[in-house]
């Protein structure tokens, strides 16, 4: 594991130098520690989604009450398999 910022996170994702980012955490997320990192995942054709498999939720509040935990992806099997695996969690 190497210690880093969540956008640099995100970028490893979209140049696909990392399959997968889990933050399972029950804290509510600040939209700016999200929102622009996601939309650089799914231009890249990457997943981004909450650990329930909902859309990340950057509209109703400075943070993301309605969301549960994050998970980042870099292409649909491998984010199947993380909400498979996670449901159970």
């Amino acid at each position: 594991m190497i210690p880093m910022d969540s956008q640099a996170k995100y970028a490893m994702i979209a140049s696909g130098a990392a399959a997968l980012y889990l933050r399972l955490s029950n804290y509510h997320e600040h939209i700016w520690d999200h929102a622009a990192g996601a939309l650089i995942v799914q231009e890249a054709g990457g997943n981004v989604s909450d650990r329930n498999g909902k859309p990340l939720d950057f509209a109703s509040s400075a943070k993301m009450v309605k969301n549960s935990g994050v998970i980042v992806s870099n292409g649909s099997v491998t984010h199947d398999k993380a909400l498979c695996i996670l449901k159970d969690f």
